[in-house]
C-alpha cells in the first residue's frame, strides 16, 4: 500500500512537468508572433544584429515552420515521403525527449551529440527526399520559408527593450536613466 502512494505521487509530478512545458511552449508561442514586437530597423546594422539575434532565439520555430510547409508541399502526390518525413520527426522528438529526461547522460551528450544526430538527421532526410523525387517540393518550401523567416527575424524587434523604456516612464520622477546593456543587443529605435 505504501508503494501505490508514491506511485500517485510521481505521475503527479510528472503531470505537473507537462503542464508546465505546456505553459512554457505556449507563452514562447505568443512571444514570437506579439504583434506589437514588430519594427522597422533604423538602418542595415541594427537589421543584421536583429536577425542574428532572433534566428538564435526562434531557430527551432523557424525549422519547425520550414519543416511544416515541406510537409505541406509532399501531400498531394508524396504522401509515403511525407509519411517518411512524420516517422523521422518522431524519432528526433524521442531523442530530445531522451535529452530532456536524462540530462547528465554520458551517452546522449557526449557520444551522440546533438550536432551528429541533427546531421544524421537530415543526411537520411535528403537521401530520401532524392529517393522519393521530392526534391522539387523540398526546393518550393524553402523558397516560401526562408523569405518569411527572414522577414519575422529582421522585423521582429526586441521585447525588453519595449519594456524597460516603460519601466522608465513608470518611475513618476520624469527623469530618463541610462540602459545598460551588451553592446551586441543594443538596437536604436526599436522601441
Amino acid at each position: 500500500m505504501a508503494s501505490y502512494g508514491g506511485v500517485l505521487r510521481r505521475s503527479a509530478a510528472v503531470v505537473e512537468r507537462a503542464r508546465d512545458g505546456a505553459r512554457r511552449t505556449r507563452k514562447a508561442l505568443a512571444r514570437f508572433a506579439r504583434p506589437q514586437s514588430f519594427a522597422a530597423p533604423p538602418n542595415a546594422e541594427a537589421a543584421a544584429v536583429r536577425a542574428v539575434r532572433n534566428l538564435r532565439s526562434f531557430g527551432l520555430h523557424y525549422g519547425i515552420l520550414i519543416w511544416l510547409l515541406l510537409l505541406a508541399s509532399l501531400f498531394p502526390r508524396h504522401r509515403a515521403a511525407m509519411l517518411f518525413l512524420m516517422a523521422a520527426s518522431k524519432i528526433a522528438l524521442c531523442y530530445g525527449a531522451l535529452l530532456k529526461a536524462f540530462p547528465g547522460s554520458t551517452l546522449l551528450r557526449r557520444i551522440l551529440d546533438r550536432r551528429l544526430v541533427a546531421a544524421l538527421f537530415l543526411a537520411v532526410i535528403g537521401a530520401e527526399l532524392v529517393m522519393t523525387e521530392a526534391v522539387p517540393q523540398f526546393l518550393l518550401a524553402v523558397a516560401v520559408g526562408v523569405p518569411i523567416v527572414l522577414l519575422h527575424a529582421v522585423f521582429r524587434a526586441r521585447d525588453d527593450l519595449a519594456a524597460s523604456g516603460d519601466e522608465a516612464a513608470a518611475s513618476g520622477d520624469g527623469e530618463l536613466r541610462p540602459i545598460s546593456e551588451k553592446k551586441e543587443d543594443l538596437e536604436l529605435g526599436s522601441q
